[in-house]
């Protein structure tokens, strides 16, 4: 079943350093509104971050300073460039000695870690990479080592979180050897359970997520042609897309980043470093502990809407329960007729309700917990 949970997620509270399955940061991760701002929190606090990269790869960081511009509070870090500062939460331009991850099966990045993570005063814990044009013009034999080298640097500094990446659109297409490229990462990354930050996938698609623009020879200024004759002087699905939905809430973080590297021309096409930014926190969220499959009851009720994020190996999800008082969790069509019935017993602390049952459209979640009921809509699309 190739359906898509929306709800808004409630708190959760748990943290895991191990993961039993691949982390696999897309564009489904784009929805800055799902993440708890508790795991935000719990990110800065859990993770120390050190991030390699030259133009290109900055368009994550200039997403998270529009966004820290943008909403201040839990966004705002502290932050560093050049070299390791162990005081701060994220350390731009962290690992000197290699600009970024180079070309045609160049190593000298994986120096540049060992030597960052060898400091006695280091202190980091999660180690990015990223690629700028390095993957357009590498062969399979270039991609395996940048795999091998990143499986020994897991092996050697095993309390640390290696982040892989995709490599930028180039306008290429399906066809080309960028995507080919790619998909060795992705293919890899989905087998061995790493974590993988998939950059192009990322600039492939507009916040609504109908088109891949990938198969339309997209470059990575968001410029296509669905011809692949000329995407140069094809449109812009930013500039469209931005145009489209004048008030939504992306645009107000757009109209804060001043720049977007290989994306600021014309202004709406720094939507992708908005996009980005978000899935940066979408994955340190992730990597501190959040799990976008499993709901717990807030008892704040802060958010009228519940959420989850498309799980394509399973349609359950589970929903945490506060003090295992037990629960019933009901959900509603909009005529009122129930749809799903679930029940936990005192003592039991978590409810796994399926959703294979539901068709798109607009439902209604109750949760009833310690003699007191908390209603939610819920979004399957």
């Amino acid at each position: 079943m190739n359906k898509r949970y929306l709800f808004l997620v409630l708190i959760f509270f748990v943290f895991s350093n191990a993961f039993t399955q691949s982390v696999i940061i897309n564009h489904n991760c784009t929805d800055l509104s799902v993440i708890p701002e508790s795991w935000i929190d719990s990110a800065k606090v859990k993770l120390k971050v050190t991030y390699q990269h030259t133009s290109h790869g900055s368009q994550l960081v200039s997403g998270m300073e529009a966004i820290k511009a943008t909403y201040g509070g839990v966004y705002n870090y502290t932050s560093s460039d050049y070299g390791l500062d162990s005081s701060v939460f994220f350390n731009d331009y962290g690992m000197p000695g290699a600009p970024d991850l180079g070309h045609n099966g160049d190593l000298a990045w994986k120096e540049a870690t060992m030597e960052v993570l060898n400091d006695p005063a280091c202190n980091r814990n999660v180690v990015m990479w990223s690629w700028c044009g390095g993957v357009s013009d590498n062969d399979s034999a270039g991609i395996y080592a940048y795999l091998n080298a990143m499986s020994d640097l897991e092996s050697t500094y095993p309390n640390v979180k290696f982040v892989y990446m995709t490599g930028h659109l180039d306008g290429s297409g399906m066809d080309g050897n960028l995507n080919q490229m790619n998909n060795l990462i992705r293919d890899y990354c989905d087998d061995n359970n790493k974590i993988l930050f998939d950059f192009a996938d990322i600039e492939s698609y507009d916040p609504d997520a109908f088109q891949n623009y990938m198969v339309w020879c997209a470059l990575d200024g968001l410029n296509y042609d669905s011809t692949c004759n000329n995407p140069w002087d094809g449109p812009n699905w930013g500039e469209e897309w931005v145009n489209a939905n004048p008030g939504h809430a992306y645009i107000s973080v757009l109209n804060n980043c001043t720049q977007c590297a290989h994306s600021s021309d014309p202004v709406e096409a720094r939507i992708n470093c908005v996009l980005k930014g978000n899935s940066l926190w979408w994955m340190l969220a992730t990597l501190a502990g959040w799990d976008q499959n499993i709901i717990s009851v807030d008892e704040t009720e802060r958010l009228n809407t519940i959420s989850v994020y498309p799980n394509p190996a399973s349609d359950r999800v589970s929903i945490t329960l506060p003090g295992k008082n037990g629960a019933s969790v009901v959900i509603y069509n909009l005529v009122g007729q129930e749809i799903v019935s679930q029940h936990a017993m005192i003592g039991q602390a978590d409810v796994y309700i399926d959703l294979s049952a539901l068709h798109a459209g607009l439902y209604f979640c109750a949760i009833t917990t310690g003699g007191r009921t908390i209603t939610k809509k819920l979004v399957v699309r």
